[in-house]
């Protein structure tokens, strides 16, 4: 499914939506191409039809405060597919959460206490905290500010190239 970036009437990155509903936004008036060039190479070719990969709203919206989802994907995207003791890129299929206070030890579930690790790693730290362990963090697990810088992150490189712009303004 093809994404597009959404500004507010400012060029502030605001959200990021399907191409269907740009589209919408576009054909009722309420979003317009928030570049003033039509070049091909920034535009998404659906059915015949092209559609900007960044639409700006055509009025002004109070954007409500978004907080980033704690799950899986997105612990493995913060961490990069990065085994947090080893340093190894992996699949996603290939990596486990790792409790860096353990569980067992009622460490919590949230963001500053999970990192991605690789299976063997998870197994050699088992239920023992990364000193106990003698094994030491890449880095100390954090909550992920920006909601929407966050997201990027989850695009292929040749979609992201045309938002960026529109993140290193704001």
């Amino acid at each position: 499914m093809q994404k597009v970036l959404l500004l507010d009437k400012h060029n502030h990155p605001i959200n990021i939506c399907t191409w269907k509903r740009a589209l919408v936004l576009i054909m009722k008036g309420k979003a317009e191409n928030a570049r003033r060039l039509n070049d091909i190479e920034s535009m998404i070719k659906v059915e015949n039809v092209l559609i900007p990969r960044v639409i700006k709203l055509t009025y002004d919206l109070a954007v409500q405060y978004k907080e980033l989802p704690f799950c899986r994907e997105n612990i493995l995207v913060r961490d990069e597919f990065v085994c947090q003791y080893c340093g190894e890129k992996f699949n996603a299929s290939e990596l486990t959460l790792d409790h860096v206070y353990p569980k067992s030890r009622l460490g919590p579930d949230i963001w500053e206490n999970i990192v991605a690790c690789c299976k063997d790693c998870n197994q050699k730290k088992a239920d023992r905290t990364p000193k106990e362990a003698r094994m030491k963090l890449l880095r100390r697990p954090y909550r992920p500010k920006d909601y929407l810088k966050f997201e990027i992150k989850k695009y292929p490189e040749n979609v992201v190239k045309y938002w960026l712009e529109y993140f290193e303004a704001s």
